[in-house]
């Protein structure tokens, strides 16, 4: 059975249900999300004295059943899918067990994944055993000498072993 609270801060306007729904209160219908393609994740505009604010059902859904957001925490989706808003699949926790949970479910950007990567896994293993001059390894990979101080040192690509 479906649970509906009010939204926190549109209290007898828009009510969230424990399965990640938004429906007016007025109308009754759903809100239907939009995918916001940087963030991967659903979000949903809800209207309050003649101006629109961006929700994220994620928020909404601990809000206000769980309670307002403690100091220094983020909302994290327990299974990984950030399209999966339900009760049970969320809870409030620190920006480390979040990245660290986005680690153990494949859906960090680090590494390849990240669009801003130069290099590949392979090619960062392959600088990794290579014992030559470091300005002498960026010129062939067409990366500063920097990269690949930072790479040797583990501060950069650190999850390659």
């Amino acid at each position: 059975m479906e649970t509906w609270k009010d939204v926190v801060g549109y209290e007898s306007l828009y009510e969230v249900s424990d399965h990640g729904q938004i429906r007016s209160v007025k109308t009754g219908r759903l809100k239907k999300f939009t995918n916001d393609r940087q963030k991967r994740r659903p979000f949903v505009g809800l209207w309050r004295n003649n101006k629109i604010r961006v929700i994220y059902p994620h928020k909404a859904v601990l809000e206000a059943f769980i309670g307002p957001r403690p100091q220094g925490m983020e909302a994290c989706h327990n299974n990984g899918d950030s399209f999966d808003n339900r009760l049970e699949n969320l809870r409030w926790d620190t920006p480390r067990n979040n990245q660290l949970d986005r680690i153990k479910h494949g859906t960090s950007n680090r590494g390849e994944r990240c669009a801003a990567a130069k290099l590949t896994e392979a090619q960062v293993r392959a600088i990794l055993a290579d014992t030559r001059l470091q300005r002498i390894i960026a010129a062939e990979y067409g990366v500063l000498q920097n990269t690949i101080s930072r790479i040797k040192s583990g501060k950069r690509w650190g999850h390659i072993a």
